[in-house]
């Protein structure tokens, strides 16, 4: 049976698509979050395979008056020291997009309307009700509930699987080349480095490498190492580092009784995929039909296919790295 009122708990990218979706087909949708969306948070990129996504969720106008850039395409050092570059051009779906992230998820919040800035503090199950509590605020009562709120799943009714523990350490910095459009992916020793312009004259430099590793490297020494992406850089040296879970994870149950899961919540992406944001929208756009459409069992098979797969296609792009063989980042990718 259709729920009548669903709340959705995070309003990223997936939260907010499942949100918008749902309202659509007529369903009373509560949206909490208290996480402010002004803040940079890594994750700049969108393929152009998410244009659709955009356009069926109403915002593409708004998108495109976002002030995003157009990628001119990627630059790659991967697997040879002669870098391969993949234009733009090629792709009849049109460019792949350099965020403003902070604008993409507001874009997002204000097409949902009014998100809640309460900080659950406990949801639980009563027959086919939920109710969710939060300090100092009344009780909301629905009967089904998404799970947007991305790797932590603080909503965690399923055990999560993780395939691997990769970290990205980022700097935002000013871009010394603002004209560059093309993405740089280079791998190094000891993991791989991705620098992409971003608007307002900025620049995104990420270097991801296992957990394990990470503090044992020296950010700024190790960019002044690369052959491309720190030249792109203007062989900065970054102050200020946000280090983020990159890794492959999974929920062992996407959906259960009276919930599913979606976005990071439900299956999360190496960045190497180029699969969150698109991903993060597809599945809050499916998930929302499901809901609608009473096929909550198949969009769990469904997430828990394309995961599978994505996990093998993962493995493949790993092996074709195989200039470091007593590296332990690439002897792990290669057993």
């Amino acid at each position: 049976m259709k729920p009548d009122r669903v709340a959705v708990l995070g309003c990223g990218p997936a939260g907010a698509a499942a949100a918008i979706t749902l309202a659509a087909r007529g369903i009373s949708v509560v949206a909490i979050d208290p996480r402010p969306s002004g803040e940079w948070e890594p994750g700049e990129g969108l393929p152009a395979a998410a244009n659709a996504a955009l356009r069926k969720l109403g915002v593409w106008p708004s998108f495109q008056a976002g002030g995003h850039l157009p990628a001119s395409g990627f630059l790659s050092c991967w697997g040879s020291a002669e870098p391969a570059f993949r234009p733009a051009l090629l792709d009849p779906r049109g460019p792949s997009w350099q965020l403003d992230r902070a604008a993409f998820n507001q874009m997002l919040r204000d097409a949902v309307g009014s998100v809640l800035p309460y900080r659950v503090t406990e949801v639980k199950r009563d027959g086919p009700q939920w109710t969710i509590a939060a300090a100092d605020k009344p009780p909301i009562s629905v009967n089904f509930i998404i799970d947007a709120t991305g790797r932590s799943g603080r909503l965690r009714r399923s055990p999560r699987r993780v395939d691997s523990r990769l970290v990205g350490i980022a700097a935002l910095l000013p871009d010394p080349f603002p004209g560059e459009a093309a993405s740089i992916v280079e791998a190094v020793p000891e993991g791989w480095w991705y620098a992409s312009r971003v608007p307002h004259d900025r620049l995104v430099v990420a270097f991801f490498t296992d957990a394990s590793i990470a503090p044992t490297v020296n950010w700024t020494d190790l960019l002044g190492k690369t052959g491309f992406v720190g030249q792109r850089a203007g062989w900065p040296s970054a102050e200020k580092l946000r280090t983020v879970a990159a890794g492959s994870s999974t929920l062992e149950s996407i959906a259960g009784p009276g919930w599913l899961a979606v976005g990071d919540a439900a299956r999360a992406h190496d960045p190497l995929s180029s699969r969150g944001l698109h991903d993060a929208l597809t599945s809050g756009i499916a998930a929302a039909e499901a809901i609608s459409e009473n096929t909550v069992t198949a969009y769990a098979e469904q997430v828990a296919a394309d995961y599978r797969a994505y996990l093998k296609d993962l493995d493949w792009y790993y092996r074709q790295e195989t200039r470091f063989p007593d590296s332990p980042f690439w002897a792990l990718r290669q057993m």
